[in-house]
Formats: C-alpha cells, structure tokens, sequence
C-alpha cells in the first residue's frame, strides 16, 4: 500500500519547464507520500493543489539554506496541509541552495511574477523561513516586485547576519559549519556583509516598505524538536555568548528588521523553539494566519534592541586542534579558565598536558553531543583529543577586546580596544594587534578565492588601528589577534567590506564563475612532513629570498633568506622540520602569502 501511495504521488506530478525553474504540479496533501522527491539541483516551483473551498489568496513559501524547499511541505511540516484546509493556495519556491540573497532574490522575484500571472491574482503573501526571508526583501525591494506582495512573513531570518557565517568563512572550521547540516550559502549571511552592504542598501532602498513585513524570531536554541539537537546546540554553544539569545542559527537580535512588526519578544515564552521548528506550519502557522486575516492586527513588541551596533566584543581566544603550537594560557591577574569545545566527533575525549608532557586533571562538564566544557586552573597547558576540535578560551577576569569598523568614504577603518570595566584591573601592556584577512566574495557576493595576508595594526593613544584603503574592492573574513608578553590573548573573527557598495551591486553577476586569484608561488607539498619545495612561478628581480612564517593567528615565528639562482624551485625542508605539527602562512618577498599545513 505504502507504495502504492509513493507512485500515485509521483505520477500525479506534472513537470513544466519555465525560463530558470521546473514547474511541478503537487497531489492534495493527503496523496502525497513522504517519501515524495522531487527536483533536489534545478530551481523549482512546487505549486500545490487548490483547495475546493479556495478564498483567492496565495501563499508563497520560500526556503532558507536548509534544503530546496520540500521540507516545507512534508514530514511534520503542516503548512501544505493547514493552508489547503483553511482555502489558501499554497506555492513552494526552490531558488538555490547557496547563491546568496542577490541571486535567490531575482530568481523569488521571477517566480512571483509566474505566480500572479498563473492565479490571476494582483498580489500574494510571502512567507520566507532562515535566508527565505532575506530573498523576499531582495525580490520585493532591488528588484521591484513591492507591489505584488501584501505581506511577507520572516521565519527565523537572520537580517544582520549571524555568526555561524562568519565562521564559515574560516577556512580552517569548515568542519563546524558542516556539522549543522547548513550549506556553504553564507557568504552573504556574515555579520560584517549584511551590517555593510545588505542594510545600507534594502533599508535604504526607494522601494522599501518595512511596514509589510511580520518578524517571527525564535528564541529557544536548547530546545528543539525537529532534528538532533547535536548541531543546534554547537551553533547555539558559539552564538550565545557571542550574540545573546538565538535559535541555534539566528541571533534574536539579528531577527528584527528595522521598521517591521516583531511577533515575539526576546525569550517570549510561546518562541522556545529552535531554528527549523520556527519553520513549521504547526508553530508559526496560527500567527501568519493571524496576520493575513486581520490586516490592522498589531503586536505589542516595541523596536527598541534593533542591531545597529557595530562593535564586536570579545573575553575569549581561539585554539585550534591541529596546531601543536597552540596552548591553554591564563592572564596574569586570571585564576581559571573555561574552555568551551566544539568538536567534530560526538565521542570524543580531551587530555590536559603541561609543558613537560605530563598528562593532567581537569574538570569536564555539560559534555553533550559535539559540545564540551572544560575548566582549568594553570597556565601553559595543551589540549589534545582523539577529533578536530576548536575551543574558545573564556577567563574569569573581564578583560575585552572590542572591534569598530568606521567607513571613510569607501575604505572603513578598523578600530580595535582593551579595556575592562572594573576600575581596580590592570590593563595589559605592551599589547601587539595582528590579523589575518583573506578577499572571500566580490560586493555582489560571487566568490573569489582570495590568499591569506597577514596584517598589523599601528597603536595611537591607548588604541590601534588599521586603514584599509591599499586593499582591493571586495569582501574579507578577519582573524583578529591581541596578545602581550605576559600570556594575554584575545580573539574574534569577524570580517570587512571595502569599496563602492551601490556600484559593487549594480555591476552584480550570475554568481555562477567561481573566480580565483593566480598564485605567485606554491609550496609542495602543501602538507609537509620531511621534505618542503618552494616554486617560484613569477621573474624574481631581487638576489634573494625574504622567507617569512607565521601561526594562523598572524604571529611571526619563524624568517630567514634564501640567495635566488636560476632555478624555480628552492628546497626549505631544513627551515621547516622543527615547526610543530598545525596550520602555517608562509610570505616570500611581496608575491602572495600562502597556507600550509606541518604534520609529523
């Protein structure tokens, strides 16, 4: 019988082909098997059956970067079945699974007008769960389709960005972003990208009419019932401290777009869910309804946290498993530390050894799923596990660093402090600021496949700085580093945008060409063990080699010459075998720094 029901539903699709999308027709929800697939790559519009007692209003779903739309009509979503009950008709649009708000936006944009011209209506609702909801504001406002919309709900939309895209521009902790089962559709999701470009340009816009747009942001990370909560509480574990309170991907404060009507407040008891439950018709469709039917209804949520605070903080620093060089330390006037431990396998475990390799005790707790605690208190202490892991080092004094960005025509300036706010504390001295930043995406959002450089920051007053106006046009992720000689350290990833915001767009691409920049020079291997040959692939005009190594942080660690000949190829295996095992930038003269990796 079962299937029985699985071929009925599959034949009773019928397939339509428009400019960018499949059309497909949907059997009512009770002919429709779960086991239903459908068009997984193609963009595609899942219009679903119409309802006997039809009221003439249209429902248009769109996606976030979970899947391509089909969970939003099956398994225990009950949005095809409520809507088709209660007479709407109900649209499921599948855009792209990761080209950015730009590109999903003109594809939503498009598909609207298919819609409207296909049920003869003048308008329809959009309701948009995670990035579905930045694609509506896109196809609404940058590409004029306002007027063809009455309302469009944001599910769990992140408008400022969340912090799990920035750290999915890290391309040593592409393994925590896979671990929650989200793709690489972030580059415009980051904090730095939708603060700089996104709200500047759609809050801003001539179309823009925040006043129909309904803000469901949920507040329960812990608590979910969709999926495993492994991933959620990972995501949740980084964003709670660094954000406030989120759903496992958005931050709630990321959630409220300026000038909308918020549904929920911040921790409101009926949003303790997580990220894929406020995508479900069975939590969010009784408030959409509400909105639909009643126009003038109002909630009494008042605007007044919206995120338009640019400074990032941070009481933590970053270490990273693969990098022996890599230690647990305490500042001088700290008595613990808290590590917070995001690992690759559910089953790991930590050892704790001291300088001299000696195996230590330590306190372990709320160990869930990929989730760890551990608590420690001594200096110079590493951190080894049988997975991948990357830990976020919190102290127990509260010592801050902070990270501003001001905008100086088309080049912001980067701002960074230490500081605390217990006036008996004493401040670090001697404080050196470094980063590392890498070219990741065009304005438009297309990709580019930028080399790392590491940079300096130049201290004035009890502040440092970094002028970006010698970097190119584009989009950078930014490593941020502070350490002094008395063990301080701070980090914070973060990111940047420099130049032409409005022309960046208006020159946007398909996003389709991955562009790389080309390489001066290539170490080979790229995984080094014993032996190490430097290619130089550019005329070298200088008699020698100026050989530069630093940490992933930036941190200087190793340089030395190497006179140049007529070859291409210089053997530095000599210069590298004593470098523990981890993560490496190498810079030669002024060609492009690249990555390596030392392993024993």
């Amino acid at each position: 019988m079962k299937l029985k029901t699985t071929l009925i539903a599959l034949f009773s699709c019928a397939f339509i082909f428009s400019q960018n999308f499949l059309e497909v027709q949907l059997p009512t929800p009770d002919k429709l098997s779960p086991l239903f697939i459908g068009p997984l790559v193609k963009s595609t519009i899942h219009y679903g059956a119409t309802p006997s007692n039809y009221n003439g209003k249209v429902i248009v779903f769109n996606h976030g970067y979970i899947d391509l739309n089909q969970g939003q009509f099956l398994f225990d979503n009950s949005f095809y079945r409520d809507t088709y009950k209660e007479g709407y008709q109900a649209v499921f649009v599948a855009t792209t699974r990761g080209k950015g708000i730009w590109i999903n936006g003109k594809l939503l944009a498009e598909s609207i007008d298919i819609v409207t011209k296909k049920y003869n209506v003048p308008q329809v609702y959009l309701v948009g769960h995670s990035n579905g909801g930045k694609a509506s504001e896109a196809a609404m406002f940058q590409y004029e389709k306002n007027n063809k919309v009455t309302k469009a709900f944001a599910l769990g939309t992140p408008f400022w960005g969340t912090y799990l895209a920035d750290i999915s521009q890290m391309p040593w902790l592409n393994w925590a972003w896979r671990l929650t089962g989200l793709n690489e559709g972030a580059r415009t999701s980051t904090t730095y990208y939708c603060r700089n470009v996104v709200r500047p340009t759609l809050d801003n816009h001539p179309n823009n009419e925040p006043e129909k747009f309904v803000v469901l942001g949920a507040s329960g990370f812990y608590k979910g019932s969709t999926i495993a909560a492994a991933a959620f509480l990972v995501t949740g574990g980084i964003l709670l401290p660094v954000q406030g309170t989120n759903d496992g991907v958005s931050p709630y404060s990321s959630t409220l777009r300026p000038g909308a009507e918020y549904v929920f407040e911040r921790n409101d008891s009926r949003a303790i869910f997580d990220h894929l439950d406020v995508g479900l018709g069975q939590f969010s469709w009784p408030y959409v309804k509400s909105y639909i039917e009643n126009k003038t209804q109002k909630s009494n949520v008042l605007p007044n946290h919206e995120n338009k605070n640019s400074k990032i903080e941070s009481d933590y620093y970053i270490i990273h498993s693969e990098n022996e060089y890599d230690k647990i330390v305490l500042d001088k006037n700290s008595n613990y530390a808290v590590a917070e431990i995001l690992h690759e396998n559910t089953n790991a475990t930590f050892q704790v050894f001291d300088t001299r390799r000696t195996s230590k005790s330590f306190k372990s707790y709320h160990s869930q799923n990929h989730n760890t605690f551990i608590s420690v208190s001594e200096s110079d202490l590493y951190l080894k596990s049988n997975s991948r892991f990357v830990a976020f080092v919190k102290q127990d004094n509260e010592i801050k660093m902070s990270l501003q960005q001001k905008r100086i025509n088309d080049f912001p300036r980067l701002k960074v402090d230490i500081y605390s706010k217990k006036k008996d504390l004493n401040v670090p001295k001697n404080v050196n600021v470094r980063a590392v930043i890498t070219k990741t995406a065009n304005i438009d959002g297309s990709p580019i496949q930028g080399a790392a450089e590491v940079i300096d920051f130049d201290q004035k007053n009890d502040s440092f700085y970094f002028d970006t106006k010698g970097l190119d046009e584009g989009v950078y992720s930014l490593f941020l580093n502070s350490e002094s000689e008395n063990n301080f350290k701070r980090s914070i990833i973060s990111g940047f945008v420099v130049g032409n915001i409005s022309k960046g767009l208006n020159n946007e691409e398909d996003g389709h060409s991955f562009k790389a920049e080309k390489k001066s020079i290539q170490l080979i291997p790229n995984s080094v063990k014993n032996r190490a040959s430097l290619m130089i692939n550019n005329t070298i005009s200088s008699s020698r080699l100026q050989i530069k190594i630093y940490n992933i942080t930036g941190k200087l660690i190793k340089k030395f010459q190497i006179k140049t000949g007529p070859t291409t190829t210089y053997n530095i295996s000599n210069y590298l075998k004593h470098l523990n095992q981890g993560i490496y930038l190498l810079k030669v003269n002024e060609f492009n720094t690249i990555k390596f990796i030392k392993s024993n």
